[in-house]
């Protein structure tokens, strides 16, 4: 009798480890997914006709097409002709309109992490903190949202003691990230590397530009692939462009120093190491390319003329709308061509402003070329920001890596795979595979035969969620009304 019965416990908790098979057959699932060709992630295959199974946010299995019926699921989803990838994530973002129109934004565009990377976005009026429990714990409908500590630069880490007191505001309060923004002295540079190594945060940022480039690759990402315009691999540009020590706030000894290094990036040798210090170093690196594609845009007339054209921007606050169309709002049109227009004609540069930086742009998108061959793993960011449009400016910027030479497949890799293992959590993200997070959109064509199908998003799943073509639709559409009412 006691033999009987413990075979008959064995049996029980046999069931109960396979997640609930009945009698019948039949395992437990929340939802399946029918009939859809998996773009696993994991190499640069597709597997068609497969079912995903999810339970309780994870992938339990993918069986083949034929097989779902042995799963008993609330739901079932009908992928046929769907193409089902990870969530894409947008390393970089800032939040700079109603927090909900954002993160619909980002939902319809396939986004299902951001990084911000101003917890001051919002000018004190927004609880980062706040949104990001809220988007965790599922009340609130959006993309998983990781947020940076405050942009640190030589006002706010005047000291030692500041460099503690930022340490020890990460750690009470968890930020995803310590954020450097601008030049900091060379001791409280070292100090809050240092600190955030020994505590173990992420610390992202700007490049430091008066020291050499060795100091900028003691982060752990890097932002913005134009910083490398803007620093040497020794201390020459800081050197000559005077740091702190610009005559009455000109700025020409920066500009001149900046015109040097650009033309030393010419020089293939010289690009060659400052790719390999990068490669060596370890440290990933956020081009957001998209953000420096924009200036020729704003500084030609035509180009800028042309922008109010744009359907996308019906997603944008009128406000913010307003001011990037408005010639002398635009912070880039009004800033840049006045200084640019002169500095060029002073170093005897025939070039237009457009044409600088649609020559700029060329030696960015071959650097980022030449740091993916060379091993750095990179991520994608937006940095959205004037008349870019959140989601839809993670798809441009997988569009200019594309255009940079990289393949569809090592592109959406920097969205997804890199992502994950940036985060340390590719043991359970970052692919579709059975056991990890079930973080994943349909898409109607193959993303690896063309980069634009990305944007082709015709479903979301995430945080246990399913968000439907009409459901994205339909938030699009409270956007663009919502834009337009305020």
């Amino acid at each position: 009798m006691f033999q009987t019965i413990r075979i008959a416990v064995l049996f029980l908790a046999i069931g109960s480890l396979a997640g609930g098979v009945h009698a019948a057959g039949l395992q437990d699932a929340d939802f399946v997914f029918d009939h859809v060709t998996v773009v696993p992630m994991t190499r640069d295959i597709v597997q068609p006709d497969r079912s995903v199974v999810v339970h309780d946010g994870i992938i339990i299995a993918i069986v083949d097409g034929r097989k779902s019926g042995r799963y008993r699921s609330a739901r079932h989803i009908d992928g046929r002709g769907r193409f089902l990838m990870p969530g894409l994530s947008d390393m970089h973002v800032h939040l700079r309109m109603p927090p909900q129109d954002f993160f619909d934004l980002s939902l319809a565009a396939g986004v299902t992490t951001v990084f911000n990377m101003g917890i001051g976005d919002g000018g004190g009026k927004i609880d980062h903190l706040a949104l990001r429990a809220s988007l965790a714990a599922g009340t609130m409908d959006g993309p998983r949202y990781l947020v940076s500590g405050p942009q640190l630069d030589s006002n706010n880490i005047a000291s030692l003691n500041d460099v503690n007191k930022t340490l020890q505001e990460t750690a009470e309060r968890h930020y995803d990230a310590v954020k450097i923004h601008g030049d900091l002295s060379p001791e409280l540079y070292d100090a809050l590397i240092a600190g955030a190594r020994e505590k173990g945060f992420r610390i992202r940022g700007h490049g430091q530009h008066m020291m050499p480039l060795g100091q900028t690759l003691r982060m752990d990402c890097v932002e913005h692939v134009e910083e490398l315009l803007y620093i040497s691999r020794d201390a020459t540009l800081g050197q000559e462009a005077k740091f702190g020590v610009e005559d009455n706030g000109n700025i020409n000894h920066f500009l001149t120093a900046y015109y040097h290094n650009i033309s030393r990036l010419e020089d293939h040798g010289y690009r060659a190491g400052i790719v390999k210090d990068v490669a060596d170093s370890g440290v990933y690196w956020d081009p957001t390319l998209i953000i420096y594609s924009m200036i020729p845009t704003y500084v030609s007339d035509e180009s800028f003329a042309a922008l109010a054209g744009d359907p996308r921007l019906k997603y944008l606050p009128e406000s913010m709308r307003r001011e990037s169309l408005d010639k002398d709002k635009n912070e880039y049109r009004a800033g840049l061509v006045p200084v640019f227009s002169a500095f060029l004609r002073s170093v005897g540069d025939p070039s237009s402003v457009k044409d600088h930086f649609d020559h700029n742009m060329k030696t960015l998108l071959n650097l980022t070329k030449e740091l993916h061959d060379a091993g750095v793993p990179l991520l994608v960011g937006s940095d959205a920001f004037g008349a870019l449009v959140p989601g839809f400016a993670q798809h441009e910027e997988m569009e200019l890596f594309v255009e940079a030479g990289l393949t569809p497949f090592e592109t959406l890799q920097a969205a997804t795979v890199n992502p994950a293992k940036y985060l340390g959590e590719y043991d359970h993200a970052g692919t579709v595979e059975v056991g990890k997070r079930a973080d994943f959109i349909l898409l109607g064509a193959n993303p690896l035969d063309d980069i634009h199908n990305a944007a082709d998003v015709r479903g979301v799943f995430t945080h246990g969620k399913w968000y439907s073509d009409e459901d994205l639709k339909m938030r699009l559409a409270r956007v663009a009304k919502d834009s337009f009412d305020n």
